[in-house]
């Protein structure tokens, strides 16, 4: 009877670490995000409220071009982040807004990874990327947001 009980303990310690490491694990995945153009892109720094309204209302650059935004899920805690810090916007009203825009012209183009968004950024000279801070290779440039990088202190997509 002991061996049975010890063993019935021993099985539920692990499931209960095994839960938590899958929550912790979710908990990790936000990271900062990093707001990415082609190399040698149109704009170098922008303020957080000027790209708010661009992707939210105008869909345009400051100076009247068409402006594409290119994504992973919408719903992945990378998008969630922009959603709320950036846009003021639940994930669902992110959602909507895509879909939205997307009805008179292709401003949102969702990606299936952030390498795939990289690889679109290179051929659109008037996109704009929003990719985990982890991804961004020597292909794009940064943009400043509000004077600061990704990792900077006061980054305005920052996770924490």
């Amino acid at each position: 009877m002991r061996l049975k009980t010890r063993m019935l303990r021993n099985l539920l310690t692990a499931a209960l670490a095994f839960a938590c490491i899958l929550l912790c694990g979710k908990i990790a995945a936000a990271r900062d995000v990093a707001i990415v153009t082609r190399k040698n892109g149109r704009v170098q720094v922008m303020k957080a409220a000027d790209l708010a309204r661009m992707m939210k209302t105008t869909h345009k650059w400051l100076d009247g071009e068409s402006l594409t935004v290119v994504v992973t899920d919408p719903s992945s805690p990378e998008m969630r982040l922009v959603a709320e810090k950036l846009l003021s916007l639940t994930p669902d009203e992110f959602k909507k807004l895509i879909v939205v825009a997307n009805k008179t012209k292709l401003t949102f183009l969702v990606t299936s990874s952030d390498d795939e968004a990289l690889k679109t950024l290179r051929s659109n000279p008037l996109a704009i990327g929003l990719v985990n801070v982890y991804s961004i290779n020597g292909n794009v440039d940064v943009l400043k947001i509000d004077g600061k990088l990704p990792l900077e202190p006061g980054y305005v997509l920052h996770s924490q």
